[in-house]
């Protein structure tokens, strides 16, 4: 008796006749007919006596009833297994991320996409550049989200967004007045950023030198929500992304101005060439796309009060 058959069998008998279990199936009366003759073929007993249109069960018949009645609940449960699956329902997500992104948006990125979805299973861990890409090229991670502007010849490049560079700075500094802020307001403050070999910090250095200021760091960090969190210790300003706008709540004593020329990166979805994505990473893409292009919307209506400025760009796509 193969799994058809015992479908059958069990569809007839909840029903108890086989029109019954023909529209429970969704399969014509006769073949449902023609399987249970079948089956008392194979199996050598009558699994039913024929009485005014129904099926009455045999004691053989329910003899098997009950000692399939695991076989009925594994089935059953395989079948929603596989309606949650094709639904995108249940699976696992493994992404990896950069500090600025992954404390900043992933978070809310993840949690809008398990509003609809509680029984993925989402893995999210934090690392460097260097961790990012070589959990995707080991297949450690699904998803890889950082800022970068290089090419990767392994790898597939979704853009999330372009990011402005915001300038922090306590409340009360004298410079939290201005709406804008430039680098020749900051030639004399003691400045906190990433070195000079980081892409951004690079461009950061560059932007000053494009103002005849020859940047000193005061402190040197890797990460720029260090940078941010150092300003709320009252050790200088600093340039970080605008994403850190999304946690400025949780800083009541720092002022986010724009900073001009402006400067920009791209925040970056990566994945493996030649590895498809599941479904699941797949509607995870797009709804972080979403929540990124919601984020900067709405940040750059917040700290941008002007427009048509110069700008200084990572972006090399």
């Amino acid at each position: 008796m193969n799994l058809r058959q015992l479908e059958i069998f069990g569809a007839v008998m909840t029903t108890g006749t086989t029109v019954g279990a023909a529209n429970l199936l969704n399969v014509s009366q006769p073949a449902v007919s023609q399987m249970i003759l079948h089956m008392e073929d194979q199996l050598k007993f009558q699994l039913f006596h024929r009485h005014r249109g129904r099926l009455v069960p045999t004691q053989e018949a329910k003899l098997l009833y009950e000692k399939a009645q695991r076989v009925f609940e594994a089935f059953d449960s395989t079948k929603f297994v596989v309606e949650q699956i094709k639904g995108n329902l249940i699976g696992e997500l493994r992404v990896v991320c950069t500090p600025a992104l992954g404390n900043a948006v992933l978070p809310l990125a993840i949690a809008r996409f398990r509003e609809a979805r509680p029984d993925v299973k989402v893995s999210l861990e934090i690392g460097s550049l260097d961790y990012v890409f070589n959990s995707i090229e080991t297949g450690k991670a699904d998803l890889g989200i950082h800022f970068s502007p290089n090419e990767h010849p392994l790898f597939h490049r979704i853009n999330l967004g372009d990011v402005s560079m915001v300038c922090v700075l306590p409340k009360d500094h004298p410079l939290a007045k201005k709406d804008v802020i430039e680098p020749t307001d900051l030639w004399d403050q003691p400045f906190i950023s990433a070195s000079p070999a980081d892409p951004v910090g690079a461009v950061i250095r560059n932007a000053f030198k494009q103002s005849n200021i020859d940047l000193e760091l005061a402190v040197e960090v890797r990460y720029h929500y260090t940078s941010r969190d150092l300003v709320a210790l009252n050790q200088g300003v600093a340039l970080v992304e605008s994403y850190l706008l999304l946690t400025a709540h949780r800083y009541p004593e720092l002022a986010f101005r724009a900073f001009r020329p402006q400067i920009v990166t791209s925040a970056e979805a990566i994945y493996l060439k030649g590895q498809p994505l599941s479904a699941i990473a797949q509607l995870f893409l797009e709804d972080l796309k979403a929540t990124c292009d919601g984020i900067l919307e709405h940040e750059e209506a917040r700290i941008h009060p002007r427009a048509d400025h110069d700008r200084t760009s990572l972006v090399k796509d």
